[in-house]
């Protein structure tokens, strides 16, 4: 009776606020399992002795009083969700506390690097940069003088670049013309040799005919001495042998005596003469035994001493060493010399020809062919790379050696005034339009070093700025760190899985549906002293910058994953007194049951009894859901009290 009692008071409470239209804000979302209650007891099929009421599926029988039906707008506004009941590995994690934090290698501060005058504000606090964007504008008579100085070291290069591609040129001229005059030189004195040789040889023809025929004269003239001794002698004994018988007068004897005198001195004389060359006796002995058929040089080579000294075989060697019987011993003696002065010459010019980096090749083609190579085929500076270590003492070479010098000068000197520039921040591109244009201007660029939002503004319009004045600061959340800290105890529980790399599960209030997964950044090497923690950092993607520095987070970290079990999202279970409980799905009814569960982690818990996998239960709602189960009128609309 008191139920009945209850049901009745309930529609006409329902109906009272109907017609008042006072349920404006949720008017499909009521409770309406007392209503099918009295539907089913005027149809009879309501039995006041059983107090349980069989599912459709046969699963579970449950009270009329636990089960809350809901229209579909119902569903909708208090945002009801469901999860299906289903085996699942529960990890056994270890959760602490953070903190959103900026990324330290994400935060930029922005200095103008050079000193000036605000004239111009592009970005304000709050706005989103890329790196490169314009975030204000500078009037810099730093960075006027700078570029002046550039202008002018540029135009101081390009002269003296100038400079030294002419003195390139004039030292490369003066190496081809030194080329070619050793290869010339060269030339020459093979010219000159080889007509020092055909003189050589003309007179050295001539030295030996002429010997050779004094040599005949000189037996001719032996011969004749000696027969005419020979004949003079036999006279003088004919004659004496008549003047000791009386019948020739002494006075032809006398007069043959004086013959045969002057017949011996004269043998003696051609003698003399041959053994001034070094004939012996014996030598000579055999040119007056010969018939005179027998050439000369011939006879002379069976002298001993003579041919001891002989180093050749030839006629006309052999006459050479006689060659001082004839006047023009002296003119071969002269040619011999030109000849020997000439080889000298040629091996001279090779040297100096190989000395100006000349090869053997060079000067062998160059005997063949006669054609001095002019090296005109070689660049400029490929010919000076490749010649100019041999032109060790030139003017040219000297100008040049101080054209290079200079122009190195001048490079460090621009070096340095570009360095200087892109230290005030001015991109290579820029110089080189200051360069291309040839007129500084005053204006400076301060870029953001960095992509993020403006977190803070120091520079105001017209204010005058140093170059290491704090602009403004820049910070990319688009990766932040979460800070965390981990007690004592808790590092026995983590051991080895604790370490830099290691994944981690965050959640934060603002989305307590999403999990972000990030990575262990960095971990503390000490122990915090006064809460005896141990810092660590984990770094995550933030790619929708969902995570806000400041905000505060759980994090969680998976030791090890347990066997697979029954389980259900943890929102599913509701503490009721001292039970757990969660709703079921059947249709557009939600039944309340009471389960026994087991372990669980920062995801799911584990069913050991009360749920059948496959089922599906409530895992957003529930709260409402059980304010209806307890005899609540209406689950209250998330935004009643707001007109909508």
């Amino acid at each position: 009776m008191p139920r009945y009692f209850h049901l009745t008071l309930l529609l006409l409470g329902i109906s009272v606020v109907t017609i008042s239209g006072l349920f404006s804000s949720n008017p499909d979302l009521t409770l309406t399992w007392a209503a099918e209650e009295q539907i089913k007891n005027e149809k009879g099929q309501h039995k006041e002795d059983d107090p349980h009421i069989q599912a459709e599926d046969g699963g579970h029988a449950h009270d009329a009083e636990n089960t809350v039906t809901l229209t579909d707008k119902a569903k909708a506004n208090i945002g009801l969700e469901t999860a299906e009941v289903d085996i699942r590995a529960i990890e056994r994690v270890v959760q602490v506390t953070g903190n959103v934090i900026a990324h330290p290698g994400k935060h930029a501060i922005v200095t103008p690097r050079i000193g000036g005058i605000v004239k111009r504000i592009h970005s304000n606090l709050g706005a989103s940069v890329k790196k490169g964007d314009v975030l204000l504008e500078l009037e810099s008579v730093d960075l006027q003088l700078a570029e002046i100085d550039l202008i002018e070291a540029v135009h101081q290069q390009k002269s003296l670049d100038a400079k030294l591609a002419k003195q390139k040129s004039v030292f490369a001229k003066q190496i081809r013309l030194e080329l070619q005059t050793r290869q010339i030189d060269y030339l020459e004195s093979l010219a000159e040799l080889q007509e020092q040789k055909t003189a050589y040889e003309k007179h050295r023809s001539i030295a030996i005919a002429k010997t050779i025929s004094t040599l005949e004269q000189m037996r001719v003239d032996l011969i004749k001495a000696d027969v005419e001794s020979k004949l003079i002698k036999n006279t003088l004994e004919r004659i004496e042998m008549l003047t000791e018988k009386r019948i020739s007068a002494q006075k032809e004897l006398i007069a043959q005596k004086a013959e045969y005198t002057k017949a011996t001195n004269a043998l003696a004389g051609a003698k003399r003469q041959f053994q001034l060359l070094g004939v012996s006796k014996k030598t000579l002995q055999k040119i007056l035994d010969d018939d005179g058929t027998t050439p000369i040089l011939t006879l002379l080579k069976t002298n001993s001493k003579a041919q001891s000294k002989l180093t050749q075989t030839t006629d006309n060697v052999d006459a050479l060493k006689y060659v001082t019987l004839i006047e023009e011993a002296t003119g071969l003696v002269d040619a011999g010399t030109a000849y020997k002065s000439a080889v000298i010459k040629v091996e001279a010019n090779k040297l100096r020809a190989l000395a100006v980096g000349l090869t053997e090749t060079h000067l062998e083609t160059l005997t063949k062919t006669t054609s001095v190579i002019s090296f005109n085929d070689l660049h400029t500076d490929e010919l000076i790379e490749k010649y100019s270590p041999f032109m060790t003492s030139s003017e040219a070479l000297e100008a040049l050696l101080q054209a290079e010098e200079a122009q190195r000068s001048a490079a460090i000197v621009l070096a340095k005034v570009r360095q200087k520039l892109e230290v005030f921040g001015m991109t290579s591109g820029k110089i080189d339009k200051v360069i291309e244009i040839g007129k500084p201007h005053s204006r400076f660029y301060v870029t953001a070093p960095a992509t993020g939002q403006i977190i803070k503004q120091d520079v105001t319009l017209g204010a005058t700025v140093d170059k290491s004045d704090s602009l403004y600061a820049i910070l990319d959340t688009s990766v932040v760190w979460v800070e965390g800290e981990a007690y004592e105890d808790t590092l026995a529980l983590l051991e080895d899985k604790w370490q830099v790399g290691s994944e981690v599960r965050i959640r934060v209030p603002a989305y307590p549906k999403t999990v972000f997964m990030g990575k262990i950044s960095q971990i503390s090497a000490v122990v915090d002293s006064e809460k005896r923690t141990v810092h660590f950092w984990t770094e995550v993607d933030n790619a929708k910058h969902q995570l806000k520095p400041g905000m505060f987070a759980e994090q969680t970290l998976v030791i090890e994953k347990l066997d697979d079990v029954l389980s259900v999202p943890l929102s599913a279970v509701l503490q009721d007194s001292a039970t757990q409980i969660v709703f079921v799905q059947s249709g557009n009814t939600y039944v309340k049951h009471e389960v026994e569960v087991g372990v669980k982690d920062d995801q799911y818990i584990e069913i050991r009894d009360g749920l059948l996998p496959g089922e599906f239960v409530v895992v957003q709602g529930t709260h409402q859901l059980m304010s209806a189960s307890a005899g609540s009128a209406a689950v209250v609309d998330p935004h009643a009290g707001h007109s909508h």
